[in-house]
Order: C-alpha cells, then sequence, then structure tokens
C-alpha cells in the first residue's frame, strides 16, 4: 500500500511536468548535453523511487525483491551523483577546482559499486508486512554513508561559493529550497538504511516526493533552467559597416547605452571585420576572449553587424543572435538602405523590443 501510493504521486508528478514541457515546448530549447544528462537523471530517479519502494513488498518472492534492492541502491547512487555533478560543473564552470568534486564523486561511486555485488552484503529480513535489508557489509554501508556526506557537503559548498554566478538570482533561490529538500531526503535515506526505521522511510519517501514535485515546479515555473542556468548577457551592440554605433544594450543595467564599452583587442577585431564586412559571407563568428564569450553576426546585404557579448559562447546564444538579426533585418530594411552619410541612430530604436523578444530568459528578476 506505501509503495503503490508513493510510486503514484511519483507518476502523477512526472506527468504533470512532461504534459507542461510538451504543451509549451517552445520556451524549452536546451543543449543537447545538458537535456541529455537531465533526462537521464530523472530516468534513474524513476527507477530509484520504484525499486526501493516495490523491493519491500510482500507481493514478490525474497529473490525478487533483493533484486530490486540491489537496483534501488544502484539507481541511487547514480541519480545523486548525476544531480551533484551538474551541479558543480555548472556553478563551477571557471573555478580551478572544479575537477575535485567530480572526481571525489567517481572515486566513492566505484568503491561502493565494487562492493555492492559482493556475496552476502546483505541480510533480508521478514516481517508481517514488508521486507527489510540490513546490511552485512559494513564497508558497503560506509562506502554510502561517506559518499552520501560528500555530496551534500561539497554541493552546499558550491552554492553558497557560486551562488554569484546564477545569471537569475530567483531561479537561484528557488534552487537552494531544491537543494534543502535533497539534502533532508538523503539524510533520512541514510538513517533509513542505517536503523531500518519505518518512521526514517516514510519521511523519505514524503520528502523525495515533495523534491521531485518542487523540481517539476521549478522547471515549469523557470524554462531559464534548461537555457540561462549561470549564463549571463553583458552587452548587444549593432554596428553600422562604417563603424557607428546603431544600437547598445546593458544586460546588467537593463538599459540602453549611447556609446560603445568595448575596448583594446576587441574593438580593433570589430574593426578590422567591419571594415572587411563585404568581403565575407553571412555567418556567425566568435571572437575570443579571456573571460568572456563574445558572439559576431553580421549581415553583408545591408551593412551591419551585431555582437554579443556572454559570460559562456554557446549554440542557444547564438540562434538567439541569429533570430535577432532576422527580425532587426526585416524591420529596418528600408532605413538601411536608405543611410546616407548622416546616420539617425533613432531610426533603429526599436531594437530594443526586438531584445526583448528574443533575449527575455535573460531578462530575469533580481
Amino acid at each position: 500500500m506505501i509503495a503503490t501510493t508513493f510510486i503514484s504521486i511519483f507518476i502523477i508528478i512526472y506527468a504533470i511536468g512532461i504534459t507542461h514541457v510538451v504543451i509549451h515546448r517552445e520556451n524549452y530549447d536546451p543543449e543537447n548535453l545538458f537535456l541529455i544528462v537531465v533526462i537521464s537523471y530523472l530516468i534513474f530517479e524513476g527507477i530509484y523511487i520504484v525499486s526501493f519502494s516495490l523491493s519491500a513488498e510482500k507481493g514478490f518472492n525474497t529473490s525478487s525483491a533483493l533484486t530490486l534492492w540491489y537496483l534501488s541502491i544502484l539507481a541511487r547512487i547514480t541519480s545523486i551523483g548525476q544531480f551533484a555533478s551538474i551541479h558543480n560543473s555548472e556553478l563551477n564552470k571557471d573555478s580551478k577546482i572544479k575537477l575535485f568534486p567530480g572526481l571525489s564523486y567517481i572515486f566513492m561511486f566505484g568503491v561502493i559499486l565494487s562492493l555492492l555485488f559482493q556475496p552476502n552484503s546483505f541480510t533480508l529480513i521478514e516481517t508481517d508486512l514488508e521486507y527489510y535489508f540490513s546490511f552485512e557489509n559494513v564497508g558497503l554501508l560506509t562506502s554510502i554513508i561517506i559518499y552520501n556526506s560528500i555530496i551534500v557537503i561539497f554541493t552546499w559548498i558550491i552554492q553558497i561559493r557560486g551562488y554569484k554566478n546564477f545569471a537569475d538570482k530567483k531561479l537561484g533561490k528557488f534552487f537552494t529550497y531544491f537543494l534543502l529538500l535533497v539534502s533532508l531526503n538523503i539524510l533520512f535515506y541514510t538513517l533509513t538504511i542505517i536503523t531500518l526505521n519505518i518512521y526514517f522511510k516514510v519521511i523519505h519517501l514524503v520528502l523525495y516526493d515533495v523534491s521531485i514535485g518542487y523540481l517539476i515546479y521549478i522547471i515549469i515555473k523557470k524554462p531559464s533552467l534548461f537555457l540561462v542556468f549561470t549564463n549571463k548577457i553583458y552587452d548587444f551592440i549593432i554596428f553600422h559597416k562604417s563603424g557607428i554605433l546603431l544600437y547598445s544594450y546593458n544586460f546588467q543595467s537593463r538599459e540602453e547605452v549611447d556609446e560603445s564599452l568595448l575596448k583594446g583587442s576587441i574593438l580593433i577585431g570589430i574593426n578590422h571585420i567591419l571594415a572587411n564586412l563585404s568581403d565575407v559571407e553571412n555567418q556567425v563568428t566568435q571572437i575570443k576572449m579571456k573571460d568572456r564569450g563574445v558572439i559576431f553576426r553580421f549581415n553583408t546585404q545591408l551593412g551591419y553587424a551585431a555582437l554579443l557579448i556572454a559570460k559562456h559562447s554557446n549554440k542557444i546564444l547564438e540562434s538567439a543572435v541569429e533570430k535577432f538579426m532576422q527580425d532587426f533585418s526585416k524591420s529596418n530594411e528600408e532605413n538601411l538602405q536608405n543611410l546616407n552619410r548622416l546616420i539617425d541612430v533613432s531610426k533603429f530604436k526599436n531594437a530594443n523590443k526586438l531584445v526583448i523578444k528574443n533575449f527575455s530568459h535573460y531578462l530575469t528578476e533580481a
């Protein structure tokens, strides 16, 4: 009965999330690798809750129950390891020590895996209501406890130190609450496998469904989770081929600016590209910077270029710049074709609406 209840709640939560994403799929355009990792994480979470809950059901024979219990442990260490790795890789992109947490997770995962399938690791205890599984392999139990502990500790350290990296601070707050639920979930899971206490188990399962429900809520409320987890846009600038600034927007102040902030080698590089604009094809070009990703997009027919400065350049931003260029060209084709030596840049103020349209996920609340 307990297993059916929690599995049913889990399935309903997943169904709501999947239905919403499918209906509003135009709001979700993640990078393929990130999407694959997230889907894999959610699949292993599903395998865990089903196998963990059913392993206690006396409707299965002892052999099947033990198999489900092994599967639940394997799915559990995989899912929380994936979660911690995603969190670490996103918030620690620029950190010199970003490999240390990941290597720690991999090492402990390997230790647990090597101990998990040793003979007589568990003793199955049968009661009137359900099965329990007692750890006979102390090394395995200790390894799982250490693994759970380092994931919680490292994840909180990374969250606190890397909170400033969230492009969307509201998303950062949502994720902090989710991390709290995950940490409590891991705590009561650990207490459950140590003590075999039914109350700890029920609290763990309740927290599990609540945390998954909250994750689905974040995905529904903040589709930017898949787009701008920690990425930031700093400036978006449009130049005429003559080198004159047509429009500039600063995403940090959320204001239009009247002059370019580019200096040094970047300005030289832009001037070089603009000077040769008539000799190149219409394509996306990236300019290398030490601490920034820069995407340069130009239109040779209308003689202008757009430049985006972000924390990280990726295909999502390239696509957004391309869509902006299409809209900007369509709206300003006549103005761009009829420019003379005296350029009235006020004609291009309509670019503000196009910035809001194409970069709305990056214009988030603090």
